[in-house]
């Protein structure tokens, strides 16, 4: 009997590692706060043709990597929704888009994460819009179209209207559009030319912000992810 036990004994112990090593779980992966992912939309996105709550599919366009390690694969689907869609407005108030990434799906399993867009890029267009910190996307207002429709309100050439447009501006910095005119150096230089001018300045719309599926959309990592 006691040679039966002791048999017994030894046999569970040799079994009982395979058991415990065949159920220890594999250690999870954490991709760190602050990691910087590359994206492309399925489906084009506006601040004038979007509504709240829209669905957004978009695909990282390349590996995440770390350490030499691959945390996100190229292809891999992150979800979002629009939370604010804002078309533009005269004088000079351009559009807002906000969209909220809050999923990645990962071999097939759905993990909620917490992301911020940067900024959002259209080679095709040459332009680029920054996000205000909060991952809200604003557009500006071009410069050029500025001083077209403060020579269409003035009636006059355009040479005297940029040189009057431009003195006013100078030393304002506001940023509206590449030669950096801003509302009340605008207003400025429009004053100089007479009520037609301001009027036309008045009629200034803002730019929309508009996202194409070519369009490279920066994320940041807000919080920790970790994939099982």
């Amino acid at each position: 009997m006691i040679k039966r036990i002791l048999l017994i004994i030894c046999v569970v112990s040799l079994v009982f590692p395979v058991i415990s090593s065949g159920q220890t779980k594999t250690q999870s992966l954490i991709i760190p706060e602050g990691t910087n992912i590359q994206i492309s939309l399925q489906d084009p996105v506006s601040s004038k043709l979007s509504e709240p709550g829209d669905e957004v599919i978009a695909t990282i366009r390349k590996d995440v990597m770390a350490d030499g390690m691959t945390l996100l694969r190229a292809g891999t689907e992150i979800y979002g929704k629009v939370t604010i869609a804002q078309s533009a407005k005269r004088p000079f108030k351009g559009g807002q888009l906000h969209i909220k990434f809050d999923k990645v799906r990962v071999d097939g399993q759905i993990y909620k994460i917490t992301t911020v867009i940067q900024s959002a890029s259209d080679f095709t267009r040459d332009e680029k819009v920054k996000s205000d910190g909060e991952g809200t996307l604003k557009g500006g207002t071009s410069g050029g179209k500025v001083v077209q429709n403060v020579m269409t309100g003035a009636g006059i050439g355009g040479i005297g209207a940029t040189i009057a447009i431009l003195a006013g501006a100078q030393g304002n910095g506001g940023g509206f559009g590449g030669i950096g005119i801003s509302r009340g150096g605008a207003v400025a230089g429009a004053s100089i030319l007479g009520a037609g001018a301001i009027a036309g300045l008045l009629l200034t719309k803002g730019s929309e912000v508009r996202l194409d599926e070519k369009t490279v959309i920066r994320l940041k990592l807000d919080r920790p992810l970790s994939i099982d």
